[in-house]
Parts: C-alpha cells; sequence; structure tokens
C-alpha cells in the first residue's frame, strides 16, 4: 500500500503540473475571449437590477436589454449630430495648430531626422537610386501597417458585437444559466457561492455606473475649465477626457498632457492656466468625484485602482486596462468574504 502511496504521489504532482501549464496556453491563446468574457459578465451585472426591476413590472428582460441599447445609441446619435460640426470644427482647428507648429521644425532638421532616408539636399534635389528604393521600401510597410490597422479595428468591432451579444444573454438567460452552473456544485460550495453572487454582482455593477459618472464628470470639468482659459479646442479636449477616463488615470493624465501642449502653444500664461485646470481636476476627482461616484460603489482605495490599471495595461494592453478594475473588485470581495470575515470572530474581543 505504501508503495502505490509512493507511486502515486508524483503522479498527481506531475498530473496537476501538467494541467497548469497546458491551462496557462489554453488561456494564452483565448485571451482576447476571456477579456470579453470578462467585461461582458461586468455590464449584465449592471443591466441586471434594471432587468430584475422591469421583470416584476411584467417587462420581459429582452425588451429591457433591447431598450438599453437602443437608448444609448439614441444618446450617442443625438450628441453626435450636435456636436459632430463644433467637434469637426475645433478638431480641424487642433490638427492645424500642431502642423503648423511642429512642421517648420520637421522640415528644419529633416536630415539629421531621417538621414538614411533623405540625404543632404545640398548635394543637389535629384533623388539617388538607393534613395528610391528605401522610399519604395517605406511605402510598402506603410501599406502592411494601414491593411493591419484596418484588421485591428474590425477586430475590435467584431469584439464589440460579441460582447453585447454575451451581456444580453446573461441578462435574459441569468436564472436559468445561474441553476445550471450552481448544479454543477456540491451542495455546501452551491450554497456559499449563492450567498456571494448578489454582492458580487453589486460591486461589478456599481463599478460600469460609477464610473460612467465619473468620466461624465470629468469631461464637463475640464470642458468647462478648458474653455474658461481660453483653449479653443476645449469641447473636443473634454469629450476625449470623458471618453478615455472610462481607463481610470490614464484618460485624465494622456488629455492633460496635449492640453498642456496647446496651451503653451498659444501663450505662456494660457499653458499655466491649463496646468492649474488640470491640477484642480484632480484634485476634485480624488477627494470628491471619485470617492462619492466610486469608491462608495466599489469600495477600493484609490491606489489598489492604479495598481490594477497599471497592471492589467502591462499584461494585456488597453483591454487589460478596461478589465483590471472589475477583476480586482472582484478578488478584493470574494478575499473579504471567504478570509477577512472567517478571521472576525477569533479577533473579536471576547466577554
Amino acid at each position: 500500500m505504501s508503495k502505490n502511496s509512493e507511486f502515486w504521489k508524483p503522479a498527481y504532482l506531475v498530473f496537476w503540473l501538467g494541467l497548469a501549464i497546458g491551462s496557462f496556453f489554453i488561456l494564452k491563446e483565448l485571451i482576447m475571449m476571456v477579456i470579453c468574457l470578462v467585461a461582458a459578465i461586468t455590464l449584465a451585472a449592471a443591466l441586471s437590477p434594471l432587468a430584475r426591476y422591469l421583470e416584476a413590472r411584467k417587462v420581459p428582460r429582452l425588451i429591457t436589454v433591447i431598450s438599453v441599447y437602443l437608448f444609448v445609441a439614441g444618446l450617442y446619435f443625438i450628441v453626435g449630430a450636435n456636436l459632430t460640426p463644433v467637434i469637426k470644427e475645433q478638431a480641424v482647428a487642433l490638427v492645424s495648430t500642431v502642423r503648423d507648429k511642429l512642421q517648420p521644425w520637421i522640415v528644419e532638421n529633416i536630415h539629421e531626422l531621417a538621414p538614411s532616408i533623405l540625404p543632404d539636399t545640398a548635394h543637389g534635389p535629384s533623388l539617388s537610386d538607393d534613395m528610391k528604393t528605401q522610399l519604395m521600401g517605406k511605402a510598402g510597410g506603410i501599406a502592411a501597417g494601414a491593411l493591419k490597422l484596418t484588421g485591428n479595428v474590425m477586430t475590435f468591432v467584431v469584439n464589440i458585437l460579441f460582447v453585447l451579444f454575451l451581456t444580453s444573454y446573461f441578462v435574459v438567460e441569468s436564472k436559468s444559466l445561474l441553476e445550471s452552473l450552481l448544479s454543477w456544485l456540491p451542495p455546501k460550495p452551491r450554497k456559499v457561492v449563492r450567498e456571494l453572487l448578489p454582492g458580487l454582482e453589486g460591486r461589478l455593477g456599481g463599478y460600469v455606473r460609477g464610473q460612467l459618472l465619473v468620466s461624465l464628470a470629468v469631461g464637463t470639468i475640464i470642458g468647462i475649465g478648458l474653455f474658461l482659459v481660453g483653449i479653443k479646442e476645449a469641447l473636443v479636449l473634454g469629450v476625449v477626457a470623458g471618453f478615455m477616463n472610462l481607463v481610470p488615470f490614464v484618460g485624465s493624465l494622456a488629455t492633460a498632457i496635449f492640453a498642456i501642449l496647446i496651451g503653451f502653444n498659444q501663450s505662456l500664461t494660457t499653458g499655466c492656466l491649463v496646468i492649474l485646470v488640470f491640477a484642480c481636476e484632480q484634485w476634485l476627482e480624488s477627494n470628491f468625484i471619485v470617492p462619492q461616484l466610486l469608491g462608495k460603489q466599489v469600495d477600493m482605495h484609490p491606489l489598489v485602482v492604479l495598481f490594477s490599471v497599471l497592471i492589467g495595461g502591462s499584461l494585456l494592453g488597453l483591454s487589460g486596462a478596461l478589465i483590471a478594475v472589475p477583476l480586482a473588485t472582484a478578488s478584493l470581495y470574494l478575499a473579504e468574504e471567504l478570509y477577512l470575515k472567517k478571521m472576525e470572530p477569533e479577533n473579536s474581543p471576547t466577554a
């Protein structure tokens, strides 16, 4: 009996090690599907309370999901139709400002920037055969890059549609789907999971609702602030800041850098005022907006949010940064419920 035990112990170890390695490589190949799945679960958690509320009033869940999708699409259409002329005008002015500022410097330093492609013009304006060959190679690279960009855009659109489909399926079929999954668990773990699900749904759904409100508030504050200090492209930068702030911390920082460059291009005073606008916005966001609109929903410290975004972005890029906070929220909630709360009775003072 002991010999069998000695034989099976390393066999079990090898089996679980091989299973872990195989699972890792499978997960690596299916990482985009996993990201879509996490995004769909998070959005479904945000929609489920509304679906249950309306279902109690005899409104089918499918009608609720379709209505929400149509409402969001209509909202984007109305906002786009009204703001497109203004945004287009400001975007053209923004591009012109950047081009007029950078183009003279590029032309002036073209030889130092790309000596292998553009030889010194002092030797004559004609193009050498080597230069023509290099330019043709660059043109081929640009064409390949354009094709790759088109493929990435198509993949992004397909992933968005896939997430929307999964979200609607999870919301509409949540009852039967949940019972089917729970049926695979033994009675005791099944009870634990059933008790954890409402709180987990509240955390994930609260993150979506809170982040949307935070993005709206940040975009509004930045847009108004830049308008007051005299930035002509204030509307564009406010809209961009609101959309990019869906990735916490990263969006505001990227918009701030761009707006500060534009401000200093207008004048030194305007640049300093732009810095002041973003400093005030960051103070308001950290001390009031995030704690009130997002912190109460997910119960997470801002540092945890920051490190989650950095780790997710480093591992999986923009998609990883988008799902990092929901994953961190879910992980912290499960750790609190399954670990911390079990420790409280032992640490509580005895009478």
